[in-house]
């Protein structure tokens, strides 16, 4: 895991600041396979259709679950009446069982062209041996909404088709002229976007000195040193090629290892130097990274003190908890592990687990964050409790988390207020990585409702078709891409398309929206939003989670059924405090900082109306 020295970031004209992803090829020459036991934890634009559009917004009754504030829950899956039409090409091999294939690709929401309408992007792979380098059929996918009623496939004329073998991304202004640009992880060669402001992105990765070679996960844009300019964290998975590929057997059956059979991979953070090119802080000696195997990544302040910690979620290996340094060495920002000491490291038993997605939130409301980590089937999902003073405990089974996972194995996850009574809610993706040949492979997602203590219970059905069936889900990103104040969600699978879950919820939730319009256009992880309403919330400010995603960085803020103007203070990055008061609910409101608390009604507002 690597020390921070230097950083900074920007952010675009609407504070839509997302994550990419793109595709990879490697080219490694073939060497006999090895076939070992598993080790017994490894077990683990078209024209609109008005008739269709009509349809998005018609929830059928016979599909919906009652929440217990009586709101009427509900996700339908418009990715096919939104022209949104994308299977990741995962390029797998029946009997092969190269660990990349099973991994999936991420998916992230991001307004590129800085219209004021969330776009989509998808991480898609290529034939990983023996593929053509400059092949054109498998790319990344780019999204670009109408006006939030449809999207056109503009993947070949923004320049954003990655070729290479897609894994997770991130996006982040980090020149700081309003658009922003995009950084895709891979197996293999990572790749670097700039946003050119013209409907297009170039690939700058050897001139900005980001082309990791590694198989890399997930990333975070963040200002680690606080010199106003946006940094790159991007965490590594394990040292896997084709010459040291291995088949494990599970029970005699063949089926893909674990991370366990390779040395992980240490994590890189690139420091933006201000003239487009970053440079790699070197790794501090108290932090070992020796078996770091790195699959998600969030940042925000955990402890009060404004400053952004950042937790790494590690396959079968000790959790990172990265807090800055106190005495840190003149110009350098350098962060020590603290994991251990903080309780977040581990299981509550002792034991490593396995971690690939991630959700940060202050799931029982006391003003601290939390964190949610998904893991391998029959084993458990985790809630770390957020004691304060940096530290936690293992709440999984006082929070029905333990209860609900044990047989899932869970990858992305994102924590919404899905019917705005003021608590967060979670959505998981699950499916299985053994291979087709074991069971179960493909398992069904969930929405977890939070009873307003931090307990989070199942929603079993009655809340959309999309949950009643079994899919292989990996990435997943939220936003409120038609902005009518309901979060949707976006998931890609290995083998079936990418969906985008419509929130159709019914109830008397109200809700505000909220943008933020830092002055470094870097997202401000490390503050917070106070929410003044028919009770007072502290909302601290995050960047990443979920796994290989990104979401939408507008703030939508559940109210319960509080009608009355809003006041918001907003505590930027920099410690610095600003109070916008009189904002009326069931709008979105762009605050911008060092505007002496002048609220600005956000043009992005529901479809209906537009």
């Amino acid at each position: 895991m690597p020390s921070f020295v230097s950083s900074s970031n920007r952010w675009p004209l609407f504070l839509l600041l997302t994550v990419l992803a793109v595709t990879g090829c490697s080219s490694e020459q073939s060497s006999p396979r090895k076939v070992v036991e598993a080790h017994p934890e490894e077990k683990a634009a078209p024209a609109v259709d008005t008739q269709k559009l009509s349809e998005l917004f018609d929830v059928s009754p016979q599909k919906t679950k009652t929440h217990n504030d009586g709101a009427i829950i509900s996700f339908r899956d418009v990715a096919q009446l939104l022209h949104v039409n994308f299977q990741r090409f995962s390029d797998a091999v029946p009997g092969r069982y190269f660990l990349p294939e099973v991994m999936g690709g991420g998916v992230a929401w991001l307004d590129f062209d800085c219209d004021g309408y969330l776009d989509l992007y998808a991480t898609s792979g290529c034939p990983l041996w023996d593929g053509d380098q400059n092949q054109t059929e498998f790319l990344n996918q780019l999204f670009r909404s109408q006006r939030g009623l449809t999207f056109a496939n503009t993947t070949q004329l923004s320049e954003t088709g990655d070729n290479r073998y897609g894994q997770g991304c991130a996006s982040g202004d980090f020149n700081a002229d309003g658009f922003p640009d995009l950084y895709v992880t891979n197996y293999g060669r990572n790749t670097m976007f700039l946003n050119n402001g013209d409907g297009t992105l170039s690939d700058i990765t050897q001139s900005a000195g980001t082309g990791d070679e590694s198989w890399g996960t997930s990333c975070v844009w963040l200002d680690a040193n606080s010199d106003n300019l946006a940094d790159l964290y991007v965490v590594n998975y394990v040292g896997l090629t084709r010459e040291i590929h291995r088949v494990c057997t599970y029970g005699g059956v063949a089926g893909y290892c674990g991370p366990g059979q390779w040395e992980g991979i240490e994590d890189i953070l690139y420091l933006n130097q201000g003239d487009g090119r970053f440079e790699k802080a070197p790794s501090p000696e108290n932090i070992s990274v020796r078996d770091a195997k790195g699959l998600a990544i969030a940042a925000c302040d955990f402890d009060g003190d404004n400053q952004a910690e950042i937790y790494v979620a590690n396959d079968m290996a000790p959790n990172f908890l990265l807090t800055k340094s106190s005495n840190p060495e003149p110009g350098r920002a350098s962060y020590i592990n603290r994991a251990d000491s903080s309780g977040c490291a581990v299981g509550g038993d002792g034991r490593n687990e396995a971690s690939m997605g991630i959700s940060c939130a202050d799931f029982d409301s006391d003003g601290l964050v939390d964190v949610f980590l998904t893991h391998y089937y029959q084993h458990k999902n985790t809630l770390y409790k957020n004691l304060g003073n940096l530290l936690f405990e293992d709440n999984s089974f006082r929070s029905k988390i333990a209860a609900s996972s044990h047989d899932t194995l869970g990858f992305g996850t994102v924590a919404l207020d899905c019917d705005h009574d003021g608590d967060e809610d979670l959505f998981i993706a699950n499916g299985h990585v053994l291979g087709p040949e074991h069971s179960p492979n493909a398992m069904k997602p969930q929405l977890l409702l939070n009873d307003g203590r931090g307990v989070l219970e199942n929603s079993v059905s009655g809340i959309g078709e999309y949950f009643d069936q079994a899919y292989l889900g990996r990435g997943v990103a939220k936003a409120d891409f038609d902005r009518d104040g309901l979060v949707d969600i976006a998931v890609s699978h290995l083998d079936q398309p990418l969906a985008i879950l419509h929130n159709e919820t019914k109830g008397d939730g109200n809700f505000i929206g909220i943008e933020l319009l830092p002055v470094n256009r870097i997202r401000p992880c490390g503050g917070k939003l106070i929410i003044m309403a028919n009770s007072t919330r502290v909302m601290p400010i995050i960047s990443g989670g979920s796994y290989l995603s990104s979401n939408d960085s507008a703030e939508v803020v559940g109210l319960d059924d509080y009608s009355q103007p809003v006041d918001v203070t907003v505590v930027w990055a920099n410690g610095q405090s600003e109070q916008f008061s009189g904002l009326n609910p069931g709008r979105y409101w762009c605050l911008r900082e060092g505007t002496e608390g002048r609220a600005i009604l956000s043009t992005n507002q529901p479809v209906a109306d537009r």
